[in-house]
């Protein structure tokens, strides 16, 4: 039931704003666009391979790690997948964890996973302080939005530190423990039997931070650069528009947009929250709103042709067959 309600609310946001810009506006700022949808889509590939750096970087250390080249494929089929999710978008770690498996062994490749999925969090959470920070120097932004992007601020601040903690220190175990305890039936079993492994997790977290903490600090680094990479398709359809937008602007734009599509990831495929999102924020930037409903619907067309790519690239996978190393 909560399910139907989120794809209703969704559909009933798009609905709202595609009446408001009108139809024949988004077909005409999409063709106005033209040939800057290469590039669009274009940039993406050095985000994902940004990512993929990231994540190599932390994974490199490990014995029997594979090569960036592998590193960046199974990174791509994830967000693939990620993308074919419509809640949460957490369908592609499964894949990462089977694909990575046959180098490094399952205990250290979830491990893995989860370390890079803290490490984006890390990344997600510094880049939407950003976006706030440069939303409280425009001055169109005052009164009771400026104190609640304060107050977001603070939250954010706060998990950032709960995100930096459990990723120095591991969190699996004493997590997975306490559910344990709970009445969960076969999952508390489950959960009991596999303690000793979730230990083991949380040290090749810890391990990071005590034996490669400058690596690690890079990693975070450039998984963050990313995101400002990723920010650049928001100036090219401005460009494509004639319309001018600062960069600071688009850092705001992208970050809160981002922002407001977490808040809301019960609506599948980020169905009205990306476009509501980027139409308000590209309003309180002082640009036609309509130019947000614009970059949406070339940033959905942008997702479809890589998430074609990755599912071409999971079609001709060529993950070894070998023992893993100890």
């Amino acid at each position: 039931m909560l399910r139907l309600a989120a794809v209703l609310a969704g559909l009933g946001v798009l609905a709202f704003l595609t009446i408001t810009v009108g139809l024949d506006t988004l077909v005409d700022g999409v063709r106005a666009v033209g040939w800057l949808a290469i590039p669009i889509v274009g940039l993406h590939a050095i985000v994902y391979a940004l990512n993929a750096i990231a994540w190599w970087l932390t994974l490199s250390p490990e014995p029997g790690a594979p090569p960036f080249r592998s590193i960046f494929k199974i990174s791509l089929v994830g967000f693939a997948i990620n993308f074919l999710t419509p809640v949460v978008n957490a369908g592609g770690e499964p894949y990462r964890i089977a694909a990575l498996t046959p180098w490094i062994g399952t205990r250290r490749a979830a491990g893995s996973v989860l370390q890079y999925a803290m490490l984006h969090a890390l990344s997600s959470l510094l880049m939407w302080l950003t976006a706030i920070v440069a939303a409280l120097t425009l001055t169109s932004v005052d009164g009771a939005l400026r104190v609640g992007l304060i107050a977001a601020g603070v939250v954010i601040g706060a998990a950032l530190v709960v995100v930096q903690l459990g990723h120095r220190h591991g969190f699996v175990a004493r997590s997975t423990a306490w559910l344990a305890r709970r009445p969960l039936g076969r999952a508390s079993t489950w959960l009991a039997a596999r303690a000793e492994g979730f230990a083991a997790m949380d040290s090749q977290l810890a391990t990071m931070h005590t034996d490669h903490p400058a690596r690690l600090a890079l990693a975070v680094g450039v998984d963050y650069l990313s995101r400002w990479v990723a920010m650049g398709e928001l100036l090219l359809v401005a460009h494509g528009l004639g319309i001018s937008i600062s960069v600071l602007s688009a850092v705001m734009i992208s970050g809160l947009s981002a922002l407001a599509v977490n808040v809301f990831f019960l609506l599948p495929w980020e169905m009205g929250s990306r476009e509501g999102s980027l139409f308000l924020l590209f309003g309180l930037a002082g640009v036609p709103a309509s130019v947000g409903m614009i970059a949406a619907v070339l940033t959905r067309l942008r997702e479809i042709v890589w998430c074609g790519i990755g599912l071409l690239l999971a079609g001709r996978a060529n993950i070894p067959r070998r023992t893993p190393a100890p």
